[in-house]
């Protein structure tokens, strides 16, 4: 029986600004429109239009210059993308690398994590723990990923925060969604999350790998 691939809201906008870009929509150079007009235009959130803009990116299509804007680089995706690669990939290949990667950045968030990290991740907290009062999966689902995509920046490893952004989009979600159907609740997640944030801040890496693994036993 073949799987079927679930596909997030990002994917969805990337998938549409693929399109836009392959039919000469958007040309070679232009700049696509800011977070603001595409969250208006896809109805997304912010970490959706974030999300969707890295799947393009990893595919060589647009080139992101920070505090400039997103430009068009390609016409043409990148056949050997990691995006198209993790789609194909076995789940045990896929979970090793993803474990090999989440145990690397937390280590290194704990290590190298400033201030600001610090307040930006416990504010995502703050809006997790909301949406688990409301009982409103969609926007917890969407804290998640973007608490966990904030900690792969806080390890101050490009590389590690690219590759982890396109593991989030591919997988993440539906980790989460597979969690939660198993009727682990949101507080119960939230629990644990927080006692990683508490490492992190605490600079105490051995107690953010222990949670990070305590997590994916949820899996």
């Amino acid at each position: 029986m073949n799987k079927i691939i679930k596909v997030s809201l990002a994917e969805k906008v990337s998938q549409r600004l693929q399109s836009q870009i392959e039919s000469s929509d958007f040309k070679v150079g232009d700049k696509l429109p800011t977070e603001p007009v595409l969250m208006e235009q896809f109805g997304v959130g912010r970490s959706s239009i974030r999300e969707a803009v890295k799947i393009l990116e990893n595919k060589g299509l647009v080139n992101v210059q920070q505090g400039v804007g997103t430009f068009v680089a390609s016409k043409v995706a990148s056949k050997d993308s990691l995006t198209k690669q993790l789609q194909t990939a076995s789940v045990k290949d896929v979970n090793e690398v993803r474990d090999l990667l989440e145990i690397k950045i937390v280590e290194k968030a704990a290590l190298n994590r400033t201030a600001d990290d610090i307040r930006e991740l416990k504010q995502i907290l703050k809006k997790r723990n909301l949406a688990a009062d409301r009982n409103d999966l969609i926007k917890w689902i969407e804290e998640d990923i973007a608490f966990h995509i904030k900690i792969s920046e806080a390890s101050k490893n490009t590389i590690l925060s690219n590759l982890y952004k396109t593991f989030a989009e591919q997988e993440l979600k539906n980790s989460i969604e597979e969690r939660y159907s198993k009727n682990i609740s949101m507080h119960r997640m939230t629990a644990i999350h927080e006692d990683l944030f508490n490492a992190i801040v605490d600079n105490s890496p051995e107690n953010a790998v222990k949670a990070i693994l305590e997590m994916r036993k949820l899996d």
